[in-house]
């Protein structure tokens, strides 16, 4: 399965419309919060991204805000033991596995970039897929946490894919059941084209609804927004 053939950007935003109808607490609050990310440092977004693997944003907000205390320089990061690191964010789960890729990230920049500073001039100027790259050359740094960096940090165009947004694609019948993030991450770039601000909504949009119909909930709801596609 796939969107509509013929789907227009302008049905989808119907879609999107419609979400942020049924659901206008949670997609404008998480749209405005994504928002706020451009004006983070760099290295704040790729850690946060790696932190909110296989967890909830509420975890993940308490975790970057104990490890950015501490944590808030390149060096620093790249100096840290991750035993120190795991201290602070096991609330997150996996955290020493997380702990020592923060670390292999932070001295990867540091050899490859030798500052923040200076990736985050490649990622903001080169062409996208070349910036792409670059992310997913960071070690343990995969196609969703190179797209959030991009999209979110950078207002680059591209399409973060996490597990909310990879179910309501497959439960609404875009994707095949065992399609992958990087399939629907090319449908919906397809879809609604190179607009920043257009991919940001819907990524933020999606992810509400996901969170709202996880585990079974607000079946009614999914089943209405079925009909639309």
């Amino acid at each position: 399965m796939f969107l509509p053939p013929g789907w227009t950007p302008q049905q989808f935003m119907r879609l999107l419309n419609r979400i942020r109808a049924e659901l206008p607490d949670e997609s404008v609050h998480l749209l405005a919060r994504l928002r706020r990310q451009q004006r983070a440092p760099v290295l704040k977004v790729v850690m946060q991204t790696v932190l909110s693997h296989q967890t909830t944003s509420r975890q993940t907000r308490r975790a970057i805000d104990r490890l950015w205390t501490r944590y808030h320089t390149l060096r620093r990061l790249a100096q840290a033991r991750p035993a120190e690191i795991k201290r602070l964010i096991d609330n997150v789960g996996l955290g020493q596995i997380k702990a020592r890729r923060l670390v292999s990230i932070a001295i990867d920049i540091w050899d490859r970039w030798g500052s923040e500073r200076r990736l985050a001039r490649y990622l903001r100027s080169a062409p996208l897929e070349d910036a792409r790259r670059a992310l997913l050359e960071l070690p343990g740094v995969g196609p969703k946490t190179a797209a959030v960096v991009l999209l979110f940090r950078f207002n680059r165009p591209t399409f973060p894919v996490d597990t909310n947004i990879l179910r309501v694609a497959r439960e609404l019948g875009w994707v095949r059941g065992h399609a992958d993030p990087e399939e629907v991450r090319h449908l919906v770039e397809r879809t609604l084209g190179s607009d920043p601000a257009v991919l940001l909504r819907a990524h933020a949009y999606l992810i509400a609804l996901g969170r709202a119909t996880q585990r079974g909930r607000r079946r009614d709801l999914l089943d209405r927004l079925r009909v639309m596609s």
